[in-house]
């Protein structure tokens, strides 16, 4: 079955969504350090393998940062909009381009712990941003494994409408 423009808005809407519960839900502090360690990564990412580049973009951007404004980190939105939205495009290209969901989780989940060693670098210096980098990586790692979980159990159920 084709997927049509309402049903395209809900999967974004859902997925946006589940990715600010999830970053929200699970929230481990990150010592030495600002933010907090999250699975909202793994969302987001799910998003891109299922939905595309434009929806992993947009999930990443607005789900990550709507749960930064909610969770008391505004200082971090407009960089999370940007760092966690082309984590998204990211994933939904590779994947796209290649068909490996291994290269497609994992090198966007590099990229974000990048993307956040330059935010804390930016935001309050070297030190912060060498404490807080092992964390993301640690981060992303456990988003893409269960990014690549998730998306193994329910591939088949969404490429079936």
């Amino acid at each position: 079955m084709k997927r049509n423009n309402t049903h395209q808005m809900v999967m974004f809407a859902m997925f946006a969504s589940l990715t600010t519960v999830m970053t929200l839900l699970f929230r481990i502090p990150i010592p030495n350090a600002q933010g907090y360690l999250n699975i909202g990564d793994a969302v987001l990412l799910l998003a891109a393998l299922i939905m595309g580049p434009a929806a992993g973009f947009w999930v990443g951007a607005i789900g990550s940062a709507l749960a930064d404004m909610i969770a008391g980190y505004a200082m971090y939105m407009p960089f999370t909009f940007l760092v966690k939205g082309l984590e998204g495009f990211f994933a939904g290209v590779i994947y796209k381009k290649t068909g490996n969901t291994i290269l497609a989780v994992f090198i966007p989940a590099l990229w974000m712990a990048t993307g956040y060693f330059f935010t804390d670098w930016l935001l309050y210096g070297t030190a912060a941003a060498v404490a807080a980098v092992l964390m993301n990586i640690l981060q992303g790692i456990v988003g893409a494994v269960i990014a690549l979980i998730l998306f193994k159990i329910l591939d088949p159920i969404f490429s079936k409408r």
